[in-house]
């Protein structure tokens, strides 16, 4: 995880679909709307990544809370 964290934009990412857009999405010279896939893909990296961060959090919590308990 830290790995993939880390390399912001490079080889790694850190949820599939993040990586599928980075791969799908290139820099355009004007703007324009993003297709219906597009915004699907966004949706799901918003998603998986919050799945993510509430894991990371979930066992950091866990961790402050066991070492809490060894202390009383």
């Amino acid at each position: 995880m830290d790995r993939n964290s880390s390399n912001v934009g490079g080889k790694f990412s850190a949820t599939p679909s993040i990586a599928l857009l980075n791969r799908r999405l290139g820099t355009s010279p004007a703007p324009r709307m993003l297709t219906p896939d597009e915004v699907d893909l966004l949706r799901r990296c918003a998603r998986e990544a919050s799945d993510v961060v509430g894991e990371i959090l979930a066992r950091k919590d866990g961790a402050t809370k066991g070492s809490k308990g060894k202390e009383a």
